[in-house]
């Protein structure tokens, strides 16, 4: 059966088993190759996460890959349909139809629960197709349909000077604003370290690196406001802002991202690299911003390694 969300929130009501999740999201990007799927609980069950990351990541033929990052599931899953998945959890088919995501999942017990009735009364889910309820010991089967949104990868680098200024608190408040007027989900905000001996460095030598959620008719709006605001907002001569759509992150971009952690980079190494792996570099007040802003690029789905 096929259910709208007041229809869910009803079928739940006084159902004490049933807690909602926070939000789902399903991006991708032109390529439509790939589905990235975020599943934020409603709280911090971090051990939820976990145990399902593990059994989705075991159980799913089309999940190449499978992290928990605090109370977020993240997949990436290789689009298909009617992929039989072995386990108590499974994501058995994502497939894209116009500007819709549909992703089938499957479990067993409370999974299955998780997967049809608490999955189905997050933000970001229009519609549910529960084909079994699960519950108790029996399988739960439904598919999800959310909105198609792309990947936007934004970084930022040099806004702040010796007198003042945080780089990530003016990325972290710009997300934070898109997502308040519904022009995107601030999906992470990633702080990549960078060369500590660099004769330009503020401080730290840090540059952020945002992920949007955008519906694809809404990138460049996205793209302009960043652009505006940080023109702006910087105190720096030198800012620079570094782009790109996409699921998969190129060799070449954390190769980049590794030599600036390592050592100075040029600005013509990072156009030539900016070419290479389809991202535009877009000098706000200066170009030297840019290299940081790139670098920001190369592990911006990997926050601990960022980091080091």
């Amino acid at each position: 059966m096929k259910l709208t969300k007041r229809e869910l929130m009803e079928l739940a009501r006084d159902k004490p088993w049933i807690t909602p999740f926070k939000k789902l999201l399903a991006l991708s990007d032109p390529s439509r190759e790939y589905v990235e799927i975020h599943e934020i609980y409603d709280g911090p069950c971090f051990g939820c996460a976990a145990w399902t990351t593990i059994n989705v990541a075991r159980s799913s033929p089309i999940v190449v890959k499978a992290k928990r990052e605090g109370n977020r599931n993240i997949y990436v899953v290789k689009l298909g349909r009617h992929h039989k998945g072995e386990g108590t959890a499974c994501i058995e088919s994502v497939w894209i139809e116009e500007s819709k995501v549909k992703i089938a999942y499957c479990g067993v017990a409370g999974a299955g629960v998780g997967f049809t009735l608490c999955r189905g009364l997050a933000d970001g889910v229009e519609e549910i197709e529960i084909i079994e309820m699960g519950g108790g010991a029996k399988t739960g089967k439904s598919v999800l349909t959310l909105p198609l949104k792309y990947k936007l990868c934004i970084g930022i680098d040099d806004t702040d000077t010796k007198e003042e200024g945080a780089t990530w608190c003016l990325a972290n408040n710009l997300a934070l604003e898109l997502e308040r007027t519904g022009l995107a989900d601030y999906v992470s905000l990633t702080l990549t370290q960078l060369y500590k001996k660099n004769p330009h460095r503020t401080s730290n030598c840090v540059s952020s690196g945002l992920i949007l959620a955008v519906e694809p008719q809404k990138i460049d709006v996205v793209l302009s406001y960043v652009e505006e605001a940080l023109r702006k907002r910087t105190l720096s001569e030198h800012t620079g802002m570094a782009y790109r759509i996409g699921i998969r992150i190129p060799p070449k971009l954390r190769g980049f991202t590794r030599r600036a952690k390592k050592g100075m980079v040029t600005i013509d190494d990072a156009n030539r690299v900016a070419s290479e792996v389809n991202a535009s570099l877009k000098p706000i007040t200066g170009e030297r911003g840019c290299i940081g802003a790139l670098a920001s690029l190369g592990f911006i789905d990997n926050p601990d390694k960022a980091a080091k």
